[in-house]
């Protein structure tokens, strides 16, 4: 039995994993949700109701080895923020800090060994302090999700794709996938010192995913890829921070180069069970693109 802390846990892969957790029949676990904020505290127990939670400020040192203490593992989810090296420093000192913790699960992205693009030295940072500082570690490299479509769902609606991915492929995942694959990682002692790269099940491309909206909604949707000016301008018109836009035209230049076009067997391995197709996705999901 183990004392399991969360960190990110309010978010999209954090509620995944908690979910997730808790599906286990055979749990013996006590999980922890590190959260910024009591409102986010309380929406994740009105969910999950047997959940413990703690309050935890990352750029508070102090305080935050001690709301580590008595935990055994932690998954560390980085926000969105441009300060991901920094955090990722914070929250592995802090673990150490804490003397209880042995096993860090690291949430990175597919391709961080390389450190080609913003995104991928960010957390490459994280994933070699983490495997520096003593701790057992395991790095869940994940890609592109298919959940990421929802926000594209008002132009395939209208008949259209814009995703500037030009003629690439990439094997996107679904984020329901992600949080099981970390669930069985949190609850198993396998995965120590180990990298495991986390693709969708199948190489798609732009036009292949528009195809595929196409035929699971029985309607035409066609993909166009706009140029990284194009894409940069729509990003920032819609909310985008400066270098998270600029961030995501770098990773989309990668799959348009194929330089992602992998599948990797890690991730149905750890899944135990063959992930989420895109066209699943779409039928689970057919109301958000419909009209």
């Amino acid at each position: 039995m183990s004392n399991i802390l969360i960190i990110g846990a309010a978010g999209l892969n954090g509620i995944a994993t908690i979910k997730a957790l808790f599906a286990k029949t055979d749990l013996q676990d006590t999980i922890i949700a590190g959260v910024r904020s009591n409102e986010k505290a309380q929406a994740l127990k009105t969910q999950f109701p047997d959940l413990e939670t703690r309050i935890m400020d990352i750029e508070q040192p102090e305080a935050l080895a001690a709301s580590m203490q008595g935990v055994d593992k932690v998954f560390y989810i980085t926000g969105n923020v441009f300060e991901r090296e920094q955090h990722a420093k914070l929250v592995i000192d802090a673990a150490v800090a804490s003397q209880s913790i042995k096993d860090f699960v690291f949430y990175s992205v597919f391709g961080a060994e390389y450190e080609a693009i913003l995104f991928g030295r960010q957390f490459r940072f994280g994933e070699k302090y983490l495997e520096g500082s003593g701790l057992n570690w395991t790095h869940l490299r994940t890609i592109f999700f298919q959940d990421n479509l929802l926000g594209w769902a008002d132009g395939i609606k209208q008949g259209a794709l814009y995703l500037g991915t030009g003629e690439g492929k990439f094997a996107p995942l679904l984020v329901s996938d992600i949080g099981e694959i970390a669930a069985n990682v949190l609850t198993s002692n396998e995965h120590k010192n180990k990298a495991y790269n986390i693709t969708g099940p199948e190489l798609l491309s732009g036009v292949d995913i528009a195809n595929t909206f196409s035929e699971v909604l029985n309607t035409g949707v066609a993909h166009i890829s706009p140029d990284n000016k194009t894409t940069l301008a729509s990003l920032l018109d819609t909310g985008w921070p400066q270098w998270q836009a600029e961030g995501l035209v770098e990773l989309f230049n990668l799959f348009a180069d194929n330089h992602a076009a992998v599948v990797s067997p890690d991730g149905k391995a750890l899944l135990g069970r063959p992930l989420t197709t895109l066209r699943q996705f779409i039928e689970q999901n057919r109301e958000a693109f419909s009209s």
